[in-house]
């Protein structure tokens, strides 16, 4: 079985799906959407995904969208001989931490960094203007809030969610390793703990496989 990604390989939303794929070892290929013409738009792909977004993982005629929710499926799959990635609700607390783990990603890093990003990044891209040096020195500030917070927790546990690696880690890859290459980024700045296990994920044979794909 060869699972199915529609998406375009250099986005970050598909290295999120990609990398957990990667981890499992299980074989996926990506069928690209050409975003350029508004593929993500037309009729038949809003019968896909209404919301018009990128990307869908598909397991035989079994769509899943949103990157986060692919990869919680990949994990919840294989968890049915290996619990890998994420911790079964059985276990309460590894679960408790996971999700804690996770909520942290998505609700605290990843939303500066978004915002940080729209103005380094995509305002130059899309030629959306100058770069509001205002926002960008609040966004900073606020990451920087959020990354001691994750200095202290990793001061205690080697991953976010404990000593296992899981999706918690491997979400933040995409947009960290974005920042690193096109803001010059260190992480390391934000503590040695955070730096310690930024450069442990970001070094995982999964992620390069995943990072060396351009289109």
């Amino acid at each position: 079985m060869v699972y199915r990604i529609h998406d375009t390989a250099s986005l970050t939303s598909t290295r999120r799906a990609a990398v957990v794929a990667q981890e499992l070892g299980v074989p996926y290929e990506i069928v690209p959407v050409d975003v350029s013409s508004a593929e993500h738009k037309s009729e038949a792909y809003l019968k896909k995904n209404p919301f018009g977004r990128i990307p869908i993982l598909y397991d035989d005629d079994f769509g899943v969208v949103e990157s986060r929710a692919i990869g919680r499926y990949l994990a919840a799959k294989s968890g049915e001989k290996d619990a890998k990635l994420a911790p079964p609700p059985s276990d309460a607390r590894a679960y408790a931490r996971f999700e804690e783990a996770a909520s942290l990603e998505y609700s605290d890093f990843d939303v500066v960094v978004s915002k940080l990003g729209f103005e380094l990044l995509v305002k130059k891209v899309k030629n959306l203007g100058e770069s509001d040096q205002v926002l960008v020195v609040k966004y900073y500030e606020e990451l920087k809030v959020k990354m001691m917070a994750y200095d202290r927790i990793l001061a205690e546990r080697r991953y976010l969610a404990g000593d296992n690696l899981t999706l918690a880690d491997l979400f933040h890859l995409p947009m960290g390793a974005a920042f690193e290459q096109y803001v010059g980024m260190d992480w390391a700045s934000y503590g040695p703990n955070v730096g310690r296990w930024s450069k442990e994920i970001s070094s995982l044979e999964s992620w390069k496989v995943v990072a060396s794909k351009k289109k």
